[in-house]
């Protein structure tokens, strides 16, 4: 729960005054238990205000788990390949970070774009299969891993 607040907050947290980037998504896929699947969408454009911590980004996650999203955010029963499909039928094309993926410096990306990444194990082989299905591009942020926030602040600093 840790890795997927810290996400949330990388991926909205901005110098705006009302420290929200209006402009940023981030979708978190959950299909370990207890109910999955169930992907939840935080729309920077629709909430209030970003989560200042951790502890504030789970109550935000649990709430839309619970039934009761705040606003700009919610909770569908989407699982991996279903948001993904859902997102490039909105226009969004699709980049997988991962460290055997081109140049991310030297790569060019669409006005929409949509950055998948995972955790610490990476995408499963089937969800692997469903982004090469879906002509999503490898991009690499080099030769380390880091930890999945990191890869955000790193993407959002690097692309316009």
């Amino acid at each position: 729960m840790d890795l997927v607040c810290r996400c949330i907050i990388a991926a909205l947290l901005s110098p705006e005054p009302d420290g929200i980037d209006r402009g940023c998504r981030i979708t978190v896929v959950l299909e370990g238990p207890p109910d999955p699947p169930l992907s939840v969408e935080f729309d920077g454009a629709g909430m209030d205000r970003a989560p200042e911590g951790e502890v504030e980004a789970a109550e935000m996650l649990v709430a839309a788990m619970a039934g009761r999203a705040p606003r700009g955010v919610s909770a569908t029963r989407e699982d991996f390949g279903q948001s993904v499909r859902r997102h490039s039928r909105e226009g969004f094309s699709l980049y997988y970070l991962h460290e055997d993926g081109e140049d991310f410096s030297k790569s060019e990306f669409g006005e929409k774009a949509a950055f998948v990444l995972g955790d610490q194990k990476g995408i499963d082989p089937k969800g692997e299969r469903c982004l090469d299905s879906m002509g999503a591009k490898r991009v690499s942020l080099g030769p380390h891993p880091y930890l999945a926030s990191h890869c955000i602040t790193i993407v959002r600093g690097m692309v316009p």
